[in-house]
């Protein structure tokens, strides 16, 4: 037996058959049999009702029956039926917080040195034939010497003349559980009248110059492509990013304080984020500080003195220790640890 829905097609249907039949015979018009056979108000009535029945979606009018699948439809859309009722779309989530530093007791209890190059990677060299190697490993030694008394554990990548690839003084920082890691560079720049000091955490960047610096510093990487994914997926790990950038801050600020005194025409260009290898591979707080600059002959007849490169390694070392001291705003300052503190001013 047909419904209600059915017999109201089915007599829309006949009507419409009809008419266009006694307009072909040409016999009466279309107005003269729409009178006869209905009433206006029905056939109104009929338009509106098949015209709203059309409309309604199946899924609505069937009542039970499962929707026609269609490819045109995306169900992915659809409200999904529980218990009767049709549950609201869920409320997108929320972007977590970043955590703050202060929910745990944090400390810094090992630090690892880095100094950059060594043995046949020679890293920039001068006119004069100043290599970066030798001055990255004579300031390590010696801010390892000034933090004999801190209460630091103190690692370095090397202490020699070798060649290290990064990828094992990432391995050495991360197997040995560092807090920290400080990799020491000396820059080579065009034009070669500047004197640049910064200081790099780990991010990407769309910088020409800081593009070209990270792809010559990570040549030597030892990395394969299967490892590039997983390199990238660490550059941006938030908290250890900011945390990166607070250590680079503190050393930064330090480097410029003591150095320009000595050396006015230092350039100070700041904190900046670049994709070195060391700083992404590492899963601690790390900075790349770029102490000076080898394309300056000004700037290679200081580094030539001792007395300037024991300045880069105090001004190292009180940059260490501010992030330290701040670290989750402990009041008790780490100089305060040292069996033999060692005073050291922004002159010196």
């Amino acid at each position: 037996m047909e419904n209600v829905e059915e017999t109201k097609l089915r007599i829309l249907r006949e009507a419409i058959q009809s008419n266009v039949e006694v307009v072909r015979s040409g016999r009466v018009k279309p107005k003269v049999l729409f009178k006869r056979t209905f009433p206006v108000w029905l056939w109104g009535s009929l338009l509106i009702v098949s015209v709203a029945y059309l409309a309604v979606p199946s899924l609505v009018v069937s009542r039970g029956k499962e929707p026609p699948k269609s490819a045109n439809v995306d169900t992915t859309k659809l409200p999904s039926p529980v218990g009767g009722q049709v549950l609201n779309a869920a409320a997108p989530l929320s972007t977590p917080y970043r955590m703050n530093r202060a929910v745990l007791p944090l400390s810094v209890k090992r630090i690892v040195i880095d100094p950059g190059h060594g043995g046949k990677q020679h890293g920039a060299i001068s006119e004069s034939g100043v290599s970066e190697k030798d001055i990255t490993l004579d300031i390590a030694l010696r801010l390892r010497r000034l933090m004999e008394n801190a209460p630091f554990e103190v690692l370095m990548t090397r202490q020699t003349d070798e060649s290290l690839p990064l990828e094992k003084r990432v391995a050495f920082a991360n197997t040995s559980n560092a807090d920290l890691f400080v990799s020491i560079h000396v820059n080579w720049m065009e034009p070669r009248e500047i004197r640049p000091l910064e200081t790099y955490y780990v991010g990407a960047t769309n910088d020409p110059a800081v593009i070209k610096l990270a792809g010559i510093e990570n040549r030597d990487s030892g990395y394969s492509l299967a490892d590039y994914r997983r390199l990238l997926d660490k550059i941006y790990l938030d908290t250890r990013r900011d945390e990166s950038y607070m250590l680079a801050k503190t050393i930064n600020t330090e480097l410029y304080q003591s150095l320009s005194q000595i050396n006015p025409e230092l350039e100070n260009r700041g904190v900046k984020m670049a994709p070195f290898a060391v700083l992404i591979g590492t899963q601690m707080p790390a900075v790349l500080a770029e102490v000076s600059c080898l394309s300056n002959e000004d700037d290679v007849k200081l580094l030539t003195n001792a007395d300037y490169r024991e300045k880069i390694a105090q001004a190292l070392l009180r940059g260490i220790l501010s992030y330290a001291n701040n670290l989750n705003g402990s009041e008790k300052k780490v100089a305060e640890l040292w069996k033999k503190p060692t005073k050291l001013s922004a002159s010196e």
